[in-house]
């Protein structure tokens, strides 16, 4: 990952400013873990615990004690043997599949998921070279009735998909179902490297019973722990942009510090999703540009606290695929890209981040390339100044059929992607929205999926079981 500049909008003095002001509060004011188990054992490394309240405080030394064991680097894997290495200079992304709604191409509309969606998504999220990995959300498709309907998405994404595993699990029951669909994907050996599990947190400053024993079992199982951190300024959050910044560290710090107080040397990634509340409506305004300034701090934080790092890395706040998408989708990859975080969060993710499509995660991957030839800077070395093509052509002279010209005629020097309308008025030319819809049946023609036989089948089996004893 070369970049010749890096967007930064913290200085040094406020990254540790921030990071002063979280372990202070955590040493005097500390967070809620509503586990007992779990207060236990942060008393024995040391905390100091409120029983009653369910308050834990982490003296400074001890919570530098707990950061110091989190890997700075860390391997994932595909169940073909793929690896990615999350950490120092790596970059690789990470695709959605599917959403509470799917933005039709045919009506450029929002409507509800079908099964052929998570089929198409998956499919191009396997064939796009960023993604190392893919979450799916467990939401119900409209072509299965019932309480099947979410487990034949979830078969249909399985089905075709080889990469790594990011699971949201909002249930015991959802994280048992996700160890025994491991069990089928490692084919009955160590699955820890091939899941990443998201663990959410209760703004302000809270980790309840069912995400304190989501974390525990976690851990157990040897997933890489992923917080779930979503602040909203203005109603779970301060009404600012650092005061949200700066409880959004705290309670990564909070998942990360608990976690090595369970199990030293886990893998912990700095993950956060800041928004803000539109005091007018009440509603969670997730894609704002705020987001653009929240997205490059938070990945400061990340590295000031050497620890892996994710960012969105796409996202609009409308469904439309206008100016207003344009805009921030490109700064929002731009962002996320040149501030150097690890993992490129969220492929396809628009609306609001409850939408997506197809033509959205290809548009994004279009982004990132764009996003990189601009971080990339100027090359100027002898051959690209130019002085040689400047004597040779003269004054009044061109340079088509200039060495130069000849040499670079087919590099990277300038941008081209062919998602990108090029015709520049010239001449009829397809929208980039046609273009990015041609690239999906593209990358979907032909598509044999890469899931060994095998596991197929023990896929099969395990849906087929469970969904029959849903329907009894």
């Amino acid at each position: 990952m070369n970049r010749a500049w890096t967007w930064r909008v913290l200085s040094d003095a406020q990254i540790e400013r921030i990071r002063e002001a979280a372990l202070s509060h955590i040493e005097h004011n500390g967070f809620v873990v509503q586990h007992e188990d779990l207060l236990r054992q942060a008393q024995a490394r040391g905390a100091r615990v409120d029983q009653a309240r369910g308050l834990v405080r982490l003296p400074r030394t001890l919570a530098a004690e707990l950061m110091a064991l989190v890997p700075a680097q860390y391997k994932i894997r595909g169940i073909l043997g793929d690896e990615w290495e999350v950490g120092g200079r790596n970059q690789h992304g990470l695709a959605i599949v599917t959403d509470p709604w799917i933005i039709d191409y045919a009506t450029g509309r929002p409507r509800r998921p079908c099964l052929e969606d998570l089929r198409r998504h998956t499919t191009i999220a396997q064939r796009l070279d960023p993604v190392a990995g893919i979450s799916r959300m467990d939401y119900p498709v409209t072509d299965v009735e019932g309480p099947g309907s979410t487990l034949r998405a979830l078969e249909t994404h399985l089905l075709h998909h080889a990469k790594h595993y990011q699971v949201m699990a909002a249930s015991l029951e959802s994280f048992s179902q996700w160890r025994e669909l491991a069990r089928i994907l490692a084919r009955g050996g160590d699955a820890g490297r091939l899941i990443s599990s998201g663990i959410a947190v209760g703004s302000p400053l809270v980790l309840n019973k069912l995400n304190a024993e989501l974390l525990l079992r976690s851990m157990e199982a040897g997933f890489t722990i992923v917080p779930t951190v979503c602040p909203m300024a203005g109603s779970t959050a301060p009404y600012s942009l650092a005061g949200t910044l700066l409880q959004s560290h705290i309670e990564v710090l909070m998942v990360t510090m608990l976690t090595q107080i369970v199990r030293p040397g886990s893998a912990v990634q700095y993950a956060s999703g800041l928004s803000v509340s539109d005091m007018r409506s009440g509603n969670d305004l997730y894609y704002t540009m705020d987001k653009v300034l929240w997205k490059a701090a938070s990945v400061q934080l990340g590295q000031a606290e050497r620890m892996p790092v994710t960012a969105e890395c796409g996202g609009t706040l409308t469904h439309r695929y206008d100016q207003q998408s344009g805009a921030e989708g490109m700064l929002f990859m731009l962002a996320a890209h040149a501030s150097g975080a690890n993992m490129l969060a969220g492929f396809g993710s628009c609306h609001n981040a409850v939408g997506m499509s197809a033509e959205m995660m290809i548009i994004q991957d279009a982004y990132l390339k764009a996003a990189r030839h601009i971080s990339r800077g100027i090359v100027m070395d002898d051959a690209r100044l130019g002085l040689d093509s400047l004597r040779r052509a003269g004054p009044g002279g061109n340079f088509l059929d200039d060495d130069l010209t000849l040499g670079l005629l087919h590099s990277d020097e300038f941008f081209r992607d062919d998602v990108f309308d090029f015709g520049a008025g010239h001449d009829e030319s397809k929208s980039l929205l046609e273009r990015a819809h041609g690239r999906a049946e593209q990358l979907l023609a032909g598509y044999t999926s890469p899931v060994p036989h095998d596991i197929q089948e023990g896929l099969r089996r395990y849906f087929h079981d469970v969904c029959v004893a849903k329907d009894k």
